[in-house]
C-alpha cells in the first residue's frame, strides 16, 4: 500500500524497478560465462601455439645438433680410416692372397660336397624317425621342421639325435653355398680391382651414431618407406620392425659378420685359423668336443677352435659391439657438446629390443654399460 499497489498484487510488480528480475541477471551471468570461456579459449589456443612454436624450436634446435653431430662423427671415422689405409705393398700382397683363396675355394667345395653325401644317409634316417613321431610334416622345409622340432625337444637338442643328422647337413650345405655361390664373385671383385678391393683385413673405425630427433608421423611415414622399404627390403624391415636406424644397425651387423666369415674361411687370410674344426666338420664337434673342453660355460668362447657356427657368431657380435662401444665412449668423451646416443641403444647395440641382433646379444648377457654415456 506504501508503494501505491493494489492488494493481491504479484510479488515481481512489488520489486523496486531499479532492481533487475532474477531472469536478466541470469543472462547476463550466462553472456559472461560465454565471454570467460571464449577468452579461455582464446588463452588456450595461444598457449598451444606457444607450446607448439617452442617444440618446433626445440625439435629444430635438436636436429641442427644431430646434423652436427653427425658431421663430426663422418669426419672422425674418415680420418680414423685414412690412417689405416693399406699403401700399394699391402695390397700387392692382398691380391696374392686373393690367388691362393681362389685355389682354397675349389678345395673346400669338394669338401663339404663329400660332407653332405656321407650325410645325407643319417639325414634320411632322422627324418624317418621324426616322421614316425609325427614330428616332420612333408609341406614344411627342413629347417622350418628343425625349429619345430626344437621347439619339443627343447633347447640345444639340434646337437643330439635324431637332430643331429638334420643339422649337420644344413651345416655342410650352407658352407657349399658360400663357397660355390657368394665367395666367388667377391675373390673375383678383389682380383679384378688390385687398387679398390673389398679389404676383408681392414680395421672396423667405426662408432655409434646418436637416433635422429622425432619428426612429424606425416613425414615419418614417407621416410620409413623410402628408407626401410625401399632400400633395405621387406627381410630386414620385418627384422627390425620398422626402425630405420634399427635397420641401419642390423645390416652393420650381418656385414661386420660377413668379413669376419670371408677372412675366417681361407688358410691365405687368417692361417691356421681357417682350420677351425668347428666350421669344418659342424655341429657334430659340440657333443664329443667343444661341450667337454668348455663345461657350462659354452658361450665364452673358451674353445675357439672348436666352437660352432651359431656359438662362434654370437661372440663375433658381442665382440663387434663391445668394441665399437669403447670407440663410441672415448669419441663422445672427447667431444662432450655433441649429442650422445641414446642409452637404450647401448643395451643391445644400436637396434631395436626386437631385432633379429638384439636378440643374438641378449642370448648372453653383457656387462653395464650405463657409465660409459655420462660425459667426462
Amino acid at each position: 500500500k506504501c508503494l501505491g499497489s493494489p492488494p493481491g498484487a504479484p510479488l515481481r510488480e512489488l520489486v523496486h524497478p531499479h532492481v533487475r528480475p532474477a531472469a536478466a541477471m541470469g543472462g547476463r551471468a550466462s553472456r559472461e560465462a560465454a565471454i570467460d570461456a571464449s577468452r579461455a579459449e582464446a588463452v588456450a589456443a595461444a598457449g598451444m601455439k606457444e607450446a607448439q612454436a617452442a617444440a618446433e624450436r626445440l625439435r629444430e634446435g635438436q636436429l641442427e645438433l644431430w646434423q652436427e653431430t653427425i658431421a663430426a662423427v663422418e669426419g672422425h671415422e674418415r680420418e680414423q680410416w685414412e690412417k689405416i689405409t693399406p699403401g700399394c705393398c699391402r695390397l700387392t700382397l692382398y691380391w696374392i692372397q686373393m690367388v691362393g683363396c681362389s685355389v682354397e675355394m675349389f678345395l673346400r667345395n669338394g669338401y663339404h660336397a663329400v660332407a653332405c653325401i656321407l650325410a645325407f644317409p643319417f639325414y634320411l634316417l632322422a627324418v624317418g624317425y621324426l616322421r614316425r613321431r609325427k614330428l616332420w610334416v612333408a609341406t614344411l622345409t627342413a629347417e622350418e621342421n628343425l625349429r619345430k622340432a626344437v621347439k619339443i625337444y627343447g633347447k640345444d637338442s639340434q646337437y643330439h639325435w635324431p637332430l643331429l643328422p638334420i643339422e649337420q647337413l644344413s651345416h655342410h650345405q650352407l658352407w657349399f653355398l658360400m663357397f660355390f655361390n657368394y665367395f666367388p664373385s667377391l675373390i673375383w671383385h678383389n682380383l679384378a680391382n688390385p687398387g679398390r678391393p673389398f679389404f676383408a683385413d681392414g680395421q672396423d673405425v667405426s662408432i655409434y651414431r646418436p637416433k635422429k630427433p622425432k619428426i612429424p608421423q606425416r613425414i615419418m611415414v614417407t621416410t620409413f618407406g623410402d628408407c626401410c622399404h625401399e632400400i633395405c627390403g621387406v627381410l630386414c624391415n620385418a627384422c627390425c620392425k620398422g626402425c630405420c636406424s634399427a635397420c641401419d644397425h642390423c645390416c652393420e651387423m650381418v656385414f661386420t659378420l660377413g668379413i669376419r666369415y670371408f677372412r675366417s674361411s681361407f688358410v691365405c687370410l687368417s692361417g691356421y685359423r681357417a682350420l677351425q674344426c668347428g666350421a669344418l666338420c659342424g655341429p657334430c664337434v659340440r657333443g664329443c668336443c667343444y661341450d667337454p673342453c668348455v663345461g657350462g660355460k659354452t658361450e665364452q668362447g673358451l674353445c675357439r677352435m672348436c666352437e660352432v657356427d651359431e656359438i662362434r657368431s654370437r661372440r663375433w657380435i658381442r665382440e663387434a659391439h663391445d668394441e665399437k662401444m669403447q670407440r663410441t665412449a672415448t669419441f663422445f668423451d672427447a667431444h662432450p657438446e655433441l649429442m650422445r646416443p641414446d642409452p637404450e641403444y647401448f643395451d643391445v647395440g644400436r637396434g631395436s629390443a626386437g631385432s633379429m641382433m638384439a636378440r643374438l646379444l641378449l642370448e648372453e648377457a653383457s656387462p653395464p654399460q650405463e657409465q660409459m654415456l655420462k660425459p667426462g
